[in-house]
């Protein structure tokens, strides 16, 4: 089980960075928060630029994200954890990904020195990013700047145009919009998959059990942004099988007074001992927003009502 109370991945100081045996390297860089289809386009495209002439596949990203380091947001921000992150990447077909640490050393690099590292330390070749790209203390390094640093230093700068679908452009930030909305499937429409959380399965107050609705409570890593308070139809990954769940993530106000959102998921057509296991929730659909009950059985009611939405829902995602 990754550690939920920090991040889960290796990430070193730029300071730090060894030379690795890597030749005339194809490497992008940037947040990668989320791992959207418009960072999917870029590895696409790196993938495609060595096709006939293999050359490593590198990813340079940083932690914190720079906007957290320079606005410490309140609410969670990450649309993934730097280990999910990693796995995406690395399932693209990247041979590598490099997390650096986003401090204020790193923050005052200029955008020169900062390549000039990458290319003594891991062999830049060629540096694919987005065409609205800039790198460097306060992003001074804009495409024609960084064109002007690989003329002189022997690298390429390759950029891609803006992914949209329709009129739309497929960004981090509009992902977390949706988010907000409780818009799971606008969301994942924009990631080329369902938005997740993955986390450890806790005790909570086992009052689900009592009623004859056992949920799993989840904990997970706190700077994971969640989607808006309500109920999902979520699928539901445990023991290497794939379930059908009901996700409530809020405040139980029908049993409790919360003052901090919780996710617990009731898994359809399910009955076992999980705690302390890993579970991975996949956000289908909003079903509705969370609400207080008069009692009960009137809870207990709209649970039945919403577990044959969420059937629904599942039965349309097969077709």
């Amino acid at each position: 089980m990754q550690n939920i109370a920090q991040p889960d991945l290796n990430i070193i100081d730029i300071a730090d960075l060894k030379p690795l045996p890597y030749v005339d390297s194809c490497i992008t860089i940037g947040n990668f928060d989320g791992v959207h289809l418009g960072h999917q386009a870029i590895i696409k495209r790196m993938l495609k630029s060595v096709q006939h002439q293999p050359h490593p596949l590198l990813v340079v990203t940083f932690y914190p994200n720079p906007y957290v380091y320079f606005n410490q947001p309140k609410r969670a921000f990450y649309l993934s954890t730097p280990n999910e992150k990693a796995r995406f990447l690395m399932g693209l077909g990247v041979d590598e990904v490099i997390t650096f640490r986003f401090d204020s050393a790193f923050a005052n690099l200029t955008a020169e020195a900062f390549l000039l590292k990458l290319k003594h330390a891991l062999g830049l070749g060629t540096l694919i990013v987005g065409q609205d790209f800039a790198l460097g203390k306060g992003r001074e390094g804009t495409i024609p700047v960084l064109k002007e640093i690989g003329r002189v230093h022997n690298f390429a700068v390759e950029t891609i145009p803006y992914i949209a679908i329709g009129k739309e452009e497929i960004s981090s930030t509009t992902i977390r919009q949706y988010l907000d909305q409780g818009m799971v499937d606008g969301a994942a429409e924009l990631l080329g998959h369902p938005y997740s959380l993955t986390g450890e399965v806790s005790h909570g107050a086992d009052r689900g059990a009592r009623i004859g609705l056992p949920t799993a409570n989840i904990t997970h890593w706190p700077h994971k942004k969640l989607p808006l308070v309500g109920v999902y139809a979520t699928r539901v990954h445990l023991r290497g099988q794939v379930y059908q769940g009901v996700t409530n993530v809020g405040y139980r106000p029908t049993f409790e007074d919360q003052n901090q959102v919780k996710v617990e998921t009731h898994i359809l057509d399910f009955d076992d001992n999980i705690y302390g296991e890993t579970i991975r929730l996949d956000f289908l659909m909003k079903l509705r927003d969370e609400q207080k009950f008069s009692g009960i059985d009137a809870f207990l009611a709209q649970i039945e009502r919403d577990k044959a939405k969420a059937r629904r829902i599942f039965a349309d995602a097969e077709k």
